[in-house]
Parts: C-alpha cells; structure tokens; sequence
C-alpha cells in the first residue's frame, strides 16, 4: 500500500524494518511494480536499492508497465539502472544504509556501472562513504570494512600487542628497528582486504 499510494518514506520505514521487498500480491503484482504502474520514481528506486527484482509477472516486466502506461522517466530510469547493485544506487541511499551495505560486504566493483564508478564523480555523504570505503585499510577506513576484515585487523593489531608486551620494547615501540606504529600503517593495509574472509 505504500508504494501504491507514493509514500516513500513510510516504504523506507518498513523496508528498513525488514519488510520483504519482492512480497507480492496473490495476483502476482510485487512492490515495484505497483510503483511502476502509478508512476512512482522515488519509490521505484528505493526499492531497487533493496534488490527488489525486475523479472516478468502476470502483467509483464516493471520496465515494461512503466513505458506502457507513459511513465517516460521512470521507464528510463529503469533502462540505465538494469545492471546496478543496491550500493550503485548513490541518490537514493542514506549514508546509514550505505554504511550497513559496505560492512556487510557489499562489492565496490560488481554491476554496470559499478558502484565505485559511479561515485567516482558523484557528490554527497554517500558517494564519499564508497570511495573512501575503496582506499586500503587504515585506522580511519577500518568501520566501512566488512565484519571478517574489521576481525583480521584487530586480531593482527593484538598480536602486535602481545609482542610488544612479551619482548618488553622500549616505549617508541621498537625492535630490530620496526616500529610497530609502522607495521600498522605499512603492512595492515596490504594485508586487510574488503574480500578478506
């Protein structure tokens, strides 16, 4: 009903809730498809933020509703959104969920365009949460990491630790002329991945 009648944000309030976005009717009519129908752009793209699928139903694709019933912007839209992944789908997420997708392990580098592409140029909060969420691991990038990499860095940070404590290096941190400031630095971000599992 709520993509239905347009009401975008009380959508993201249920989709954010978990509500299942390719649930459909009896007859068959998903979410995005009544919003295709009606006309309704904003939802449209915000369900297909949440992967909501663009397969045939009883009454054809969304693509194809949408330029039957003279929806020319949508229908366009759907047309140069085809191969993008929830994350490619910069304006219409909120940094929140973008946040949630990168620590889930979403890719930067999968859809056409991919999302890194597309933020490439691209301006506002999102857009800069993917690209920096491509640098190399750091201190700074470490949250926008999926859970595995976020878990391997802190477990090579500990272990630094304890051999720091174990050998009793002086307070610079330093043995065999390593700082292990610059281990953390230099090695971690080879060593920590987005697709470390």
């Amino acid at each position: 009903m709520a993509c239905q009648e347009g009401h975008l944000e009380c959508a993201r309030l249920l989709l954010e809730a978990g509500a299942a976005v390719n649930q459909a009717r009896d007859n068959g009519v998903t979410p995005l498809l009544v919003a295709c129908y009606l006309g309704h752009l904003d939802v449209a793209k915000l369900l297909s933020s949440y992967g909501a699928s663009r397969a045939a139903t009883p009454f054809g694709t969304p693509e194809e509703v949408a330029n039957r019933l003279g929806h020319a912007d949508l229908a366009a839209w759907l047309v140069a959104s085809r191969g993008w992944t929830p994350l490619a789908h910069l304006e219409t997420l909120t940094a929140a969920r973008a946040l949630s997708l990168l620590r889930s392990g979403a890719s930067l580098h999968e859809g056409e365009p991919t999302p890194l592409r597309r933020a490439a140029g691209g301006e506002g909060e999102v857009a800069a949460l993917v690209r920096r969420a491509a640098a190399p691991w750091s201190p700074a990038s470490h949250s926008l990491f999926p859970a595995a990499a976020r878990a391997r860095a802190a477990l090579l940070i500990l272990s630094i630790y304890e051999i720091h404590e174990r050998h009793e290096l002086d307070s610079a941190g330093t043995t065999n002329g390593i700082a292990a400031l610059d281990f953390v630095a230099c090695v971690l971000r080879f060593a920590i991945t987005r697709e470390t599992e």
